[in-house]
Formats: structure tokens, C-alpha cells, sequence
């Protein structure tokens, strides 16, 4: 983390904030089983005998691992009928990853009503992670997966605004509405933590890994010169990809007439694009193989909801 998501509770102690932030501590942690297959995951002496009796310790998880493996998203040809099995064909990486999408959805089910539907924020999210996942194959950027993971989970702090205090959060969503402006700016004007601060906060809590939680805190600010200038490459990278799908996402969603609350073109597209070796016009031909691709990772995203 950064300082900037630790002076949260050092700069902004106002008594909103002090509200939220004690909410937000209050939520459940995740799984044990999903926290120990991170540090497992990320340890370079683990076994896959170690992974596979971690997550076989836990038969619910375990299930539902293998119903995601076997979804037409993997396309593994004939399946796999157990988690030794689909170790060689996803990864250790990928089956933490799922783990993880899994269990942030049944900790973070937020409650809709006529002004909010939580679905249209995780159908956002879900363009951006499949937007940064065709990003990373085109720039052959490393672990394409954990783009996507990135992108799922890149606006969990508004989820959990939503959750742990949700008339402050459509007082924003609201105002964001009325005046189309982002909902970062509606946040601030209505004196609230802002969602990548929040979403900050809940990666530290939650342990993930930097190739998680730098897109999580940094997806608005990496525009800013001053911020990618003293970030290294491995968190730099990841949450320029995400910044840049984020976008993408968003004009996807002006042309096919789908809520958004954003689009505008970020100050610092072209120095980020140049970063990861991106040229606008080929940013724009990710957003016909994005939507593509967008099928699968709807059946795919469905499929978790189907299970929390």
C-alpha cells in the first residue's frame, strides 16, 4: 500500500468518515481457506500437494472452484472432476484468484432498490476485468488472468459504501446522476471517503497481493505523473492497464446506452499507453475484442452470483 491509502484515518477524521471506516472494519473477514491459499500462492516453497489439501479442506469452496474450471469461460475439453486435476490446466494462480472473486462477492452482496442495482456496478466491473485481461494478451503483459481479477474488483470500495453505509452512498450515486459528474467527484462533494480509498483500505485488510490492491487504490490517480513516477513497474503497470480498461469500459457502455457515470479521457492516457507499449488506436480495437469476449466472462460472472 501506499501512503496515501494510510492517511485515511489520519487526515479524514471526520465524523463521517470515522462512521464508515468502523463499519468497514466490521465487515467479515474473508475465508480462512482463501487467505491461506494467498499466502500459500505467493511462497516460493509451495507444493501443489499443499494447494490441493488446503482447498479440499474445504468442500463448499472446493465445489464451486470446479463448477467455475468446468464453465465455458476455461473451455477445458471434457472437464476436470476434481481440484488435482485442474491444477494443470488453470494454475495456482488462477484457482487463488477465483477463490478470491468468490468470496469477495458473498462478503460484499450490497442490497439494490429502485435507484441502485448493484448487478449494473458488477456488470461494469466485469468489463473492465475482461477489458484488462484482452489488454495484457495484446501487450503481453504478464499473468493476463490477474488483470481480469484486477478489473472484477477494482470498484469494491463503492460496494462497500453500499453496503456499510448506504444512504451516503446513493446520496453520492444521486448526485453523480443529477449532475454527470464521476462518481470519485460525487464522493468528494458529499464529504465521503472516496471508493478507491475504501477499496484500499479492504485489500490491506483482506491481504491481497499487489498486483490486486495497487489497481484497486491507484486506478484514478495513476494518471497523475507524481504517482507513476515513484511507483516500480510490478505495481505501476497493472494499475495503468486497469486505469486504461476502466475507460474503455465506460465508452463501451455510451455506445451500447448502459448506465455510466464516467468516460471522460484521463489526463494521462498517452503517457500510460505509452508505458505498456499501447497506441490509441489499437486501445480502441480492444474494445470490439472486448466485447467479444464479454459473453463468456457474463456466464462466468453469473455463475459466481449464482453461488454466493
Amino acid at each position: 500500500m501506499t501512503a496515501r491509502a494510510a492517511v485515511l484515518d489520519k487526515d479524514d477524521r471526520t465524523p463521517i468518515t470515522e462512521r464508515i471506516t468502523k463499519a468497514l472494519d466490521s465487515l467479515p473477514t474473508l475465508p480462512l481457506v482463501a487467505l491461506k491459499l494467498g499466502e500459500l500462492i505467493h511462497s516460493r516453497n509451495t507444493s501443489m500437494k499443499q494447494v490441493v489439501e488446503l482447498l479440499q479442506s474445504d468442500p463448499s469452496l472446493s465445489a464451486k472452484l470446479l463448477r467455475l474450471v468446468n464453465s465455458a469461460y476455461f473451455g477445458i475439453p471434457g472437464g476436470v472432476s476434481d481440484i488435482a486435476r485442474a491444477v494443470p490446466f488453470v494454475g495456482f494462480n488462477t484457482l487463488y484468484q477465483l477463490a478470491l472473486s468468490i468470496s469477495v462477492l458473498q462478503t460484499l452482496t450490497a442490497k439494490g432498490g429502485r435507484r441502485f442495482d448493484p448487478k449494473q456496478l458488477w456488470l461494469h466491473s466485469l468489463t473492465v476485468g475482461t477489458a484488462g485481461k484482452v489488454l495484457a494478451e495484446e501487450a503481453k503483459l504478464a499473468d493476463p488472468g490477474s488483470l481480469f481479477t484486477a478489473g472484477l474488483l477494482h470498484d469494491i470500495g463503492k460496494i462497500a459504501l453500499a453496503k456499510v453505509d448506504p444512504e451516503s452512498f446513493l446520496n453520492a450515486f444521486d448526485l453523480a446522476e443529477l449532475e454527470g459528474v464521476p462518481m470519485i467527484e460525487a464522493e468528494r462533494r458529499c464529504g465521503l471517503p472516496t471508493h478507491d480509498r475504501l477499496g484500499a483500505r479492504l485489500a490491506k485488510q483482506w491481504r491481497f497481493p499487489t498486483s490486486l490492491s495497487s489497481p484497486i487504490e491507484l486506478h484514478h490517480d495513476i494518471e497523475r505523473p507524481e504517482v507513476r513516477g515513484r511507483l516500480a513497474l510490478a505495481q505501476r503497470r497493472p494499475a495503468e492497464a486497469i486505469a486504461l480498461s476502466d475507460l474503455l469500459a465506460h465508452r463501451i457502455a455510451k455506445a451500447t446506452g448502459a448506465p455510466t457515470d464516467d468516460g471522460e479521457q484521463p489526463d494521462g492516457v498517452v503517457a500510460m499507453l505509452e508505458d505498456l507499449g499501447v497506441s490509441e488506436r489499437r486501445l480502441e480495437g480492444y474494445r470490439d475484442k472486448t466485447l467479444k469476449a464479454l459473453d463468456n466472462s457474463r456466464a462466468f460472472i453469473q455463475l459466481i452470483e449464482s453461488m454466493t
